[in-house]
């Protein structure tokens, strides 16, 4: 929702439902889309810091001690103004949040028949 919260805002879009599990809380008057009928369609937008293996430990954990910054309580009610859904995580959750979403979506081209054209 952050790319087009200011269109919504200013009447130019109006959103019929939103990709998600759970309904924004900056549209709240918007249904996730199960709750519109489409069950199955959960497309939560996320962001994460990728960097090569070989990356020495002591540059990873800087990163990750700058990245944490965004669970600041300043930053997360700013994040959240413009709709976005902040869940910081160690490097680990990320990791298995990670493995965790490509099997989600690999099981959803599967049972619906993707295919790239």
């Amino acid at each position: 929702m952050p790319s087009v919260i200011g269109q919504i805002r200013n009447g130019r879009m109006k959103p019929l439902t939103v990709a998600s599990t759970k309904r924004n809380p900056q549209r709240p008057n918007v249904p996730a889309m199960a709750e519109a009928g489409l069950k199955g369609v959960e497309m939560n937008a996320w962001y994460g810091i990728y960097m090569p293996a070989s990356t020495p430990r002591a540059v990873q954990d800087r990163v990750y001690t700058e990245v944490t910054l965004l669970a600041m309580p300043e930053t997360h009610s700013r994040l959240s103004a413009i709709g976005a859904d902040l869940t910081p995580m160690t490097q680990a959750q990320f990791a298995a949040f990670h493995t965790a979403e490509n099997k989600r979506y690999a099981e959803q081209i599967t049972r619906k028949n993707i295919k790239l054209d």
